[in-house]
C-alpha cells in the first residue's frame, strides 16, 4: 500500500511543480494591474504550493493509526536520522497548517475589500505583509505543538514495534516518526492519560478550528455584501466578483476534502480505537496531490486566466481593466 502512496507523492511533485509555474507565469505576465494587490496573496499561495512539495517528497509522509495512537512517519531519505529526521517530520506539520492560513489571509483581505473599505488603509502598499501575520503565527505554533508534544518515547516506540515491521518493513527503534499517544496502561492494566500528548493534539485541532472560523465568517459576510451591492455593480465587476468568490470557495474546499478532512479523522479515530487504516494510509497520497490541482481552480474559475490558456473558451463579453480594478 505505501508504494501506492509514494508513487502518488512523486507525481503530485512533478504535476505541482507544472501547474503552479503555469499559475505564477499568469499572474506575473496576465495579471499586472488588474488584480491588483489580490495577486500578491495568489503569488505567495501558489509560491507556497512548490515549496510545501519539495518538503513532500523529502520527507515522504507515511499515516498510521495503531489503536490509540497517530503517527506521521518520515519515510524519506532521512528516516533514519536521529534529530533532523523528526524535525522534518514537525515542518511538513507546519507546512500543513500554513496552507489553510494562507487561505484565510484571502479572505480575510476580500472581507476588508468588499465589506470594510474605510480599513483598507491598513492593507495598502507595504502594509499588506501584516496580512501574513496570521499564517506565519499559526504555522510556528503548529511546528511547536508537534515538537514538543508529539515527541518521540519508548512506550510509543514498543507500541508500533510490530505495526511498523508488518506496513512498512521498519524498525520502531530507528525510524523517525511523530506520533500523539492519548493513554498507556499501567501495571494493573489502568488507563494512564498522555497529557503532553493530548494538549498538544488539542492545540492542532484548536488551530485548524480557530482557521475554519475565520474562512466562514469571512466568506458568509463577503457572500453576503455582494449580494447586496450586486445591483450597483456593473455587469463586468459582478462577474469577476462571482469568479473570485468561487475560485475562493473551491480553493477551501479541496483541501478540506484532501487534506484536513482526512487529518481530522486521524485525530478522532484513535480516541475510539477505530480501525481506519485503509483510509488514514491515503491521506499522505491526498496531502501530495493537493498542490497540483489548486491552481487548476484559478486557471479554469477567473475568466483572464482561462482565456490566456484556453483562447478557444474566450467568451464574447470580456471583462475589462476597470471591473478588476473596481472590483479589488
Amino acid at each position: 500500500m505505501y508504494q501506492v502512496v509514494h508513487f502518488v507523492q512523486y507525481f503530485g511533485f512533478f504535476f505541482s511543480q507544472f501547474t503552479n509555474f503555469i499559475l505564477l507565469y499568469l499572474l506575473r505576465a496576465k495579471a499586472g494591474k488588474h488584480l491588483g494587490p489580490f495577486r500578491y496573496l495568489m503569488i505567495t499561495f501558489s509560491l507556497y504550493s512548490v515549496v510545501y512539495n519539495y518538503v513532500d517528497i523529502i520527507t515522504h509522509p507515511l499515516v498510521l493509526i495503531e489503536k490509540q495512537v497517530f503517527v506521521v512517519i518520515n519515510h524519506g531519505p532521512f528516516r533514519y536520522t536521529p534529530g533532523f529526521g523528526y524535525v522534518l517530520v514537525c515542518i511538513f506539520g507546519a507546512s500543513f497548517g500554513l496552507c489553510i492560513s494562507l487561505l484565510c489571509t484571502q479572505y480575510m483581505f476580500r472581507y476588508i475589500v468588499i465589506c470594510h473599505q474605510k480599513y483598507l488603509h491598513l492593507i495598502e502598499g507595504k502594509r499588506l505583509a501584516l496580512l501574513f501575520l496570521f499564517p506565519t503565527t499559526i504555522s510556528i505554533t503548529w511546528f511547536t505543538f508537534c515538537y514538543f508534544g508529539l515527541t518521540i518515547t519508548s512506550e510509543k516506540r514498543e507500541a508500533l514495534r510490530i505495526p511498523f515491521q508488518e506496513n512498512y518493513g521498519e524498525d520502531s527503534d530507528v525510524l523517525m516518526f511523530a506520533a500523539g499517544q492519548y493513554w498507556i496502561f499501567g501495571a494493573n492494566g489502568e488507563k494512564i492519560w498522555c497529557l503532553r500528548d493530548c494538549f498538544a493534539t488539542l492545540g492542532l485541532v484548536g488551530l485548524m478550528g480557530i482557521c475554519c472560523f475565520v474562512i466562514i465568517f469571512c466568506g458568509l459576510k463577503t457572500f453576503r455584501k455582494m449580494i447586496e451591492v450586486q445591483g450597483s455593480m456593473s455587469k463586468q465587476t459582478a462577474a469577476l466578483n462571482k469568479q473570485l468568490f468561487l475560485t475562493l470557495t473551491l480553493q477551501t474546499l479541496l483541501p478540506f476534502i484532501l487534506m484536513y478532512g482526512p487529518v481530522g479523522l486521524i485525530f478522532f479515530a484513535p480516541l475510539f480505537e477505530w480501525n481506519l487504516q485503509l483510509f488514514v494510509s491515503s491521506a499522505g497520497a491526498t496531502t501530495a496531490i493537493y498542490p497540483a490541482f489548486e491552481p487548476l481552480i484559478v486557471i479554469f474559475c477567473i475568466s483572464l486566466f482561462r482565456n490566456a490558456v484556453f483562447p478557444c473558451t474566450r467568451s464574447k463579453v470580456t471583462t475589462s481593466s476597470g471591473a478588476f480594478s473596481s472590483a479589488l
